[in-house]
């Protein structure tokens, strides 16, 4: 496996973009802009300012004294969960509403599972004043009642997807078919590290603030950079 991705989105054997037709367009302006955007001097200020003063970042490296005597080694927390909105979630939908309104983009689209995406993508757009949509499947609407909650506070709209089983596979391709009928004015911000080239690639990008900073954390801490495990 290799880490780097090639030219044409993939990662040794795996990656590249298998998408509907119609879907071309849309990721094909995503893949020519977003490493242009992502090097742009103002980018990265305004991104690096959001992080500090708005996700509250560096988050703490924290060792777990306790757990490091109980498996006799050294065990450190990277505590992600102290950022605003209670997850690294925030720290790629920071990034993708900023390139989302550099690609002149009004409404954003978003789908979920346990709700920590769908919260860090509301919150964006709520800090942003953009049109939010979130996709999720009507059973975990149901189990996860607090975080749907959270997302309608903030002014998302919140959509059940009612087919299948009715989960974050079926609100993925309610999606999909949104942003197919919505290409110009709509970004799907994806919160993981999947989907079609360059999403897994430009996830992983903002969510690399993590280890940067765990580099000089624990380089602190234990006079290295790197972890053993």
């Amino acid at each position: 496996m290799k880490y780097n991705i090639s030219n044409n989105g993939y990662y040794g054997d795996f990656g590249g973009a298998y998408i509907p037709e119609m879907l071309y367009p849309n990721v094909e302006e995503l893949r020519q802009n977003y490493l242009k955007i992502m090097a742009e001097p103002s980018f990265k200020e305004e991104f690096n300012q959001l992080l500090k003063d708005y996700v509250g970042r560096p988050s703490p490296l924290y060792f777990a004294r306790r757990l490091s005597k109980k498996y006799n080694t050294k065990i450190y927390l990277k505590r992600e969960d102290l950022n605003h909105t209670g997850a690294h979630k925030v720290n790629n939908t920071i990034g993708q509403i900023l390139m989302a309104q550099r690609l002149g983009k009004t409404r954003i689209i978003a789908e979920t599972g346990a709700g920590q995406h769908g919260v860090a993508t509301a919150t964006v757009c709520a800090l942003m004043g953009m049109e939010c949509i979130v996709y999720m499947g009507e059973i975990d609407i149901a189990r996860q009642a607090p975080n749907v909650a959270r997302m309608k506070m903030l002014g998302a709209k919140v959509v059940p997807a009612l087919s299948g089983s009715r989960t974050l596979k079926d609100a993925t391709n309610e999606a999909i078919r949104d942003w197919i009928n919505n290409p110009i004015n709509t970004h799907y911000i994806i919160g993981s590290v999947v989907g079609p080239h360059p999403y897994p690639d430009m996830v992983a990008r903002f969510q690399a603030v993590v280890s940067e900073e765990i580099q000089w954390q624990l380089k602190e801490k234990e006079g290295k950079t790197t972890p053993d495990y």
